[in-house]
């Protein structure tokens, strides 16, 4: 497979990249993946980009990727769905992925 692609999606920064992740599973459940940014607990300025909302996670050459949203109640504090790749494609041509489109997953 390829490079894993991460955004990031807050109230203020629509499509942050990070760049850092050597797999899906850091970052999904990594210190500085998904379930460390709705935890707070990643190197980033939180007043810079806002409150986290999603994350968009892909491998390239994969068939599809995941949305993950803060979740209190989950065992990680995340929920992850699995969406089709032309999906996530559409929103990386955009640069930004809007959070009406991503509640559509869940």
């Amino acid at each position: 497979m390829g490079n894993i692609n991460y955004r990031a999606v807050h109230t203020k920064t629509l499509w942050r990249k990070a760049l850092n992740h050597k797999s899906i599973e850091s970052a999904i459940n990594g210190n500085d993946g998904a379930a460390g940014l709705f935890a707070k607990k990643v190197r980033i300025n939180y007043g810079t980009h806002g409150d986290p909302c999603y994350v968009v996670v892909w491998e390239q050459g994969a068939q599809s990727g995941f949305v993950i949203r803060p979740d209190p109640s989950a065992p990680k504090g995340i929920q992850q769905v699995s969406i089709p790749i032309s999906d996530i494609l559409a929103f990386e041509s955009s640069g930004y992925a809007s959070q009406s489109e991503l509640v559509k997953y869940f």
